[in-house]
């Protein structure tokens, strides 16, 4: 079984943990950029309006976020003390919570797309691009609700290495679906930025199929049959730790959109500047991202155990290891800011503005790392107040 110590206690080691977690944080940073990099020889507009739809996608992303970080501090710290029959109502009911959340976020965004997008005072083409992928996009977060669950159920029983396949493949589909979209392969139309965004509601779906056959696949024990006896105690505890969780995260969130709001008045230039630089510097901390993620996932795994103190000099280290590899992506990304750049506009104004952000993004990581690693920590050992 999944569930037995043994391999639990195998699967727990953060090098096992860490590795393939990393190797997804760089295939969905790859396929962000991909998009971006493929609009940019589209339009420079497109780039702008796929800029501001990020914002409101991670948005939903967090909202969905007070489903899935719930689970999987429940289930690692369940899995930890053994509690293999709560660690399995626990998956049941958070996949439900999150087909509940995504079906309204979905009916939200179906509706109302044309507001969001209103709120942030953009050109008129750039609002129309913005609107097209939105409508799409927004319509099916659902969908991502559900993915990200199942991603989060798998992780917290040790499995992180299936979602790491199953976002390649997704990723290698939208790629091409976004080669169908824009450059009229066999005769094809442009489809545009819808194009781009069904390719990417496509690869989406099909990345959450898959993942289901992972779950089923793993023998990971998910008692359907039996959601009418799971107590209304327990949907309370996973949405109670997921706001306060995604609070944290949500709070920064707000700040990211309310930049996006004031480089949206500086003018186009800026905002597709701000969106290309942000994709290039991105790659910096996916490391600290997830050794963060991993370090959660074993916190809550250790604290079930009562392993408090062991848990907490493995944590102190592997912040050291994030901060030496984020400070150094870093400064390799501004000593090669220029060819990168290159690689996205040869827009003498964006390109200055994306050097100057890349520049700066050398005084953000250190403390980026330290709330990667330090609050994801705090987070998995159920501290989750005072962030």
């Amino acid at each position: 079984m999944s569930n037995s110590v043994s391999s639990l206690n195998k699967r727990m080691n953060i090098v096992a943990l860490t590795w393939p977690i990393f190797i997804e944080v760089l295939l969905r940073t790859a396929l962000n950029t991909t998009d971006v990099f493929m609009l940019s020889g589209y339009s420079d507009q497109a780039v702008s309006a796929v800029g501001v739809i990020t914002q409101i996608s991670f948005f939903l992303i967090v909202v969905s976020m007070m489903v899935s970080s719930g689970t999987g501090i429940l289930i690692a710290q369940y899995n930890g003390a053994s509690k293999f029959s709560e660690s399995a109502q626990t998956g049941v009911a958070s996949i439900l919570l999150a087909l509940g959340l995504g079906a309204i976020l979905s009916l939200s965004l179906l509706v109302g797309a044309e507001h969001f997008i209103a709120l942030f005072g953009l050109e008129e083409q750039v609002a129309a691009y913005g609107y097209d992928y939105l409508i799409i996009s927004g319509s099916m977060t659902f969908n991502v609700t559900l993915g990200i669950v199942l991603t989060t159920i798998l992780r917290s029983h040790g499995f992180s290495r299936s979602p790491m396949v199953i976002n390649l493949i997704a990723g290698v589909i939208n790629i091409f679906g976004n080669y169908v979209a824009l450059y009229q392969p066999f005769g094809l139309p442009v489809f545009g930025v819808s194009g781009v965004a069904t390719a990417t509601v496509v690869s989406q779906v099909i990345g959450t199929l898959l993942m289901i056959l992972a779950v089923r696949g793993k023998r990971i024990d998910l008692p359907f049959e039996t959601w009418r006896a799971i107590p209304n105690t327990l949907y309370k505890k996973i949405m109670k730790i997921g706001m306060m969780n995604a609070g944290e995260i949500l709070s920064y969130n707000m700040a990211q959109m309310a930049i996006v709001y004031f480089v949206v008045q500086m003018g186009t230039a800026s905002l597709a500047a701000f969106t290309y630089a942000q994709n290039i510097t991105r790659v910096s901390f996916a490391f600290a991202l997830a050794l963060g993620q991993a370090g959660q996932i074993q916190t809550s795994y250790f604290i079930g155990k009562g392993w408090a103190d062991d848990i907490l000099g493995r944590i102190q280290k592997y912040y050291l290891v994030g901060l030496v590899a984020s400070t150094g992506i870093v400064i390799t990304l501004f000593l090669f800011r220029y060819p990168l750049i290159d690689l996205f506009t040869q827009d003498p104004e964006i390109v200055t503005l994306v050097a100057m952000l890349i520049g700066g993004s050398i005084f953000v990581e250190s403390g980026r790392v330290s709330n990667l690693i330090f609050i994801a920590a705090l987070k998995g050992a159920g501290d989750i107040k005072f962030l």
